[in-house]
């Protein structure tokens, strides 16, 4: 059945001439290339469609999380805030010798990270134990790399 129908295909394009061929080859080509864009941009939209939904969600809940920070009190006298923090929050451990310019910095760092959260939190602060310098360490890593 198969090797019919392909005798009958060849008898009917035998019988068409070269620009008839091309221009049956021409509508293939376009209506593949129809095809392939449609389905791009409908890609296109649906990606778009799924992003605009995320980003609606996270605003709500970015706007429920601002709802429920820490409540401001504003005094009465000069118009001064103050910040109550909760309870349950205890100052870092500090090991001796540590500026406390070193530890606002370090303070700062993890703010300016995008990790600053509220159950984000340092514990402690202490000097680095003296392990292998950087030159060392380069030398490790160089000897030890895969091939």
């Amino acid at each position: 059945m198969l090797h019919t129908s392909i005798l009958k295909l060849q008898a009917v394009t035998s019988e068409l001439s070269m620009s008839e061929k091309f221009i049956s080859s021409a509508k293939v080509i376009l209506t593949g290339f129809a095809v392939v864009f449609a389905m791009l941009f409908l890609l296109i939209l649906i990606i778009k469609l799924y992003s605009a939904i995320i980003a609606g969600a996270q605003n709500a809940a970015d706007k429920k999380k601002k709802k429920q920070k820490v409540v401001e009190a504003v005094s009465g006298d000069g118009g001064i805030h103050i910040i109550q923090k909760p309870a349950y929050i205890t100052p870092p451990t500090i090991e001796e010798g540590i500026p406390e310019e070193v530890v606002a910095v370090i303070a700062a760092a993890v703010a300016a990270s995008g990790m600053s959260s509220s159950k984000t939190r340092i514990k402690s602060i202490k000097k680095a134990s003296g392990g292998r310098s950087a030159w060392a360490n380069a030398g490790v890593l160089d000897n030890t790399r895969p091939f």
